[in-house]
């Protein structure tokens, strides 16, 4: 063979198969180190009943149903719409309203 062609016959047989690169890649797995927000550590969690469906089709503005432009208070649990835009459109204002309560 031409030695262009056997350099790289040679290189593709020198190349670390799947199996073997997945055993050396689980030996230097990689281990997250979680850090808590400074805006989550004290942040409270009340009971308010309140079951969030891990759907988000599900999701809807506890005041208006409204299903678009929604935000959701993480101490209580409640989504609201959002506030409305300057042209009207938009949400009802009720997340606001209830972080003003």
């Amino acid at each position: 063979l031409p030695i262009g062609i056997q350099l790289s016959v040679d290189a593709i047989l020198a190349q670390d198969d799947a199996v073997k690169r997945s055993a050396v890649s689980q030996q230097m797995e990689w281990k997250p180190s979680l850090q808590v927000s400074k805006y989550a550590e004290n942040l409270p969690q009340l009971d308010t009943g309140m079951k969030i469906s891990p759907n988000p089709k599900d999701w809807k503005c506890y005041e208006s149903g409204m299903t678009e432009n929604l935000w959701l208070n993480l101490s209580t649990g409640i989504i609201g719409s959002g506030r409305k835009n300057w042209d009207g459109s938009g949400g009802t204002g009720a997340a606001l309203t209830h972080f003003n309560e």
